[in-house]
């Protein structure tokens, strides 16, 4: 069962100085529990999401009625008594208002403790879709999310800029992280060749996305602002009928329109092989092109989606784990043509 959730009651933020156990937790974000027994059964799920210590699947009975409830805990460490993005994501409760694409699952509430933030949700259950075939829902799905939020953050009063501002992506704390430096990996490219001559001089040609990506971040910074999921991975969607359920907020960023495509892609290119992925962009493309709404520049759009999707792709494609992966399943021929693809986009 899905807790049905009063507006007055789910999503609600409560601060603690100290921490509880979760039977309190579950009796603070819903009052009318207090003081009736609770029979809970708890099993942790699988996460290596940065700075997370735990999620947890709770089924319980609500005291009510006897109905069986089903939610996830999800326990988030602060640095210095700051919260996470994905708190604070949660927190902004009527940003996705309205979506018609994605469904998300209700959050019951966050509570904030001087070191960790602990979010309530509920527990999403489904068949996980194959990512190449849902690439025209997708791009239904983030076209409205960048409109919707985008928005939301246009409308945010003065005393909240700070909170989005250090969600941005272009903060130092985002741009340092291996993923966004793809330049980190040519000496292992560089290695490869000596043993492999169908990769020689391929490292000094990938050192020409330096300046490119360079240019293509300085454009993007000045264009229009949405909150971005990007991670965009099998284990994080769900099909209910003909709606996607879109979990795991874990990496959420005030980005720019188009981030959240070229992320979409650039975990397809890594995952796919190139017809499968030529398919699936072509089509991609040209549904979120007619679906992007008449106050975003479609140039611009496309322009950011290039951007995030060199960078996850570049990254993903020369560091040494996936040659390394390339290699064990005899696939260098498949390797080298996606970095032919790549160095195409020079």
């Amino acid at each position: 069962m899905k807790l049905d959730l009063h507006p007055l009651h789910g999503r609600r933020t409560l601060y603690r100085w100290q921490q509880g156990t979760l039977e309190q937790h579950l009796r603070a974000l819903l009052p009318s529990w207090s003081n009736k027994p609770l029979s809970i059964n708890s099993q942790d799920l699988a996460s290596n999401a940065s700075f997370v210590n735990y999620v947890r699947h709770h089924q319980l009975v609500d005291p009510s009625n006897g109905q069986t409830v089903d939610l996830v805990e999800k326990s988030i460490r602060k640095v210095a008594f700051i919260g996470s993005q994905e708190a604070r994501f949660y927190r902004a409760r009527d940003m996705l208002r309205g979506s018609e694409q994605f469904q998300y699952p209700v959050c019951l509430g966050v509570i904030e403790t001087p070191w960790e933030s602990l979010i309530f949700t509920d527990f999403v259950s489904g068949k996980p879709p194959r990512m190449h075939l849902i690439a025209k829902q997708l791009a239904l799905g983030i076209a409205e999310l960048e409109s919707l939020s985008h928005r939301y953050l246009n409308n945010r009063p003065l005393h909240q800029t700070p909170l989005y501002w250090s969600m941005d992506f272009f903060r130092p704390w985002f741009l340092l992280r291996p993923r966004f430096n793809f330049a980190r990996c040519l000496p292992e490219l560089e290695r490869l060749a000596q043993g492999d001559e169908r990769f020689t001089g391929l490292a000094d040609s990938f050192k020409a996305f330096e300046p490119l990506l360079a240019r293509l971040a300085r454009a993007a910074r000045r264009s229009p602002r949405c909150i971005s999921h990007m991670d965009y991975l099998r284990k994080n969607l769900f099909v209910e009928g003909r709606k996607l359920q879109l979990i795991d907020w874990s990496e959420v960023k005030v980005g720019r329109v188009g981030f959240d495509g070229g992320a979409y892609l650039g975990s397809l290119f890594r995952r796919k092989d190139m017809p499968q992925f030529l398919a699936a962009q072509k089509e991609f493309l040209d549904t979120y092109r007619e679906a992007l709404p008449e106050d975003f520049d479609t140039d611009e759009a496309l322009r950011n989606l290039h951007y995030m999707f060199l960078l996850n792709a570049l990254f993903h494609c020369l560091r040494p784990e996936t040659i390394a992966e390339y290699q064990a399943k005899e696939r260098m021929p498949l390797l080298r043509q996606k970095y032919d693809y790549l160095l195409s986009l020079l």
